[in-house]
């Protein structure tokens, strides 16, 4: 038989170990968070800081923004409509998102008047307005904007819709729990 003392030892250590492992755990990952790290969850880039859109006036809503130097051609109206699939993928809430195109050439009035039917709306910035803003440079991308007219996330034109989509419901769901 066993030595009962000796017994009495190892359930003193075990209760020991199962009351303190927790505590020493935290403390490594408190001291070491980066062993936690899943990484970003988000598809797009994040533009930190996020940059203020000057020109907007509308309701408080979330936007989808597609950016387009110059005319609006064939790729862009694609984009376009890309992105009112985006919007209308939401369901129920794509009332939440407003659809943007900000270029720097005045459209034609039919592709304007288009845009008016499918709920688009238009920016036009001069090219020196364009240069204020750092990210409203280059080649044409896709951003999200929040209710506040700050770009958040970037995407290039290329990007799955289904990334821009995951990326924007995430945005409209966490914006109902800071809410309710």
């Amino acid at each position: 038989m066993k030595n009962p003392q000796r017994r009495n030892y190892m359930v003193l250590l075990l209760l020991i170990l199962v009351f303190a492992c927790p505590g020493l755990a935290a403390l490594a990952f408190y001291k070491h968070p980066q062993w936690l790290s899943t990484g970003a969850v988000n598809k797009g880039q994040l533009l930190n800081p996020p940059e203020l859109v000057s020109g907007i006036q509308a309701k408080a809503k979330w936007r989808l923004i597609l950016w387009n130097p110059g005319a609006c051609d064939v790729a862009c109206q694609q984009q376009l409509d890309k992105l009112a699939r985006i919007r209308l993928a939401l369901g129920r809430r794509l009332y939440e998102v407003d659809e943007w195109l900000i270029n720097t050439e005045t459209l034609p009035e039919n592709l304007s008047q288009s845009l008016n039917d499918q709920d688009i709306h238009n920016l036009l910035l001069a090219p020196a307005d364009s240069g204020k803003q750092s990210v409203l440079t280059g080649a044409s991308r896709i951003f999200i904007a929040n209710p506040d007219n700050y770009l958040i996330l970037a995407y290039p034109t290329d990007d799955k819709p289904d990334n821009i989509f995951r990326d924007l419901k995430r945005l409209l769901n966490s914006n109902d729990n800071k809410r309710g």
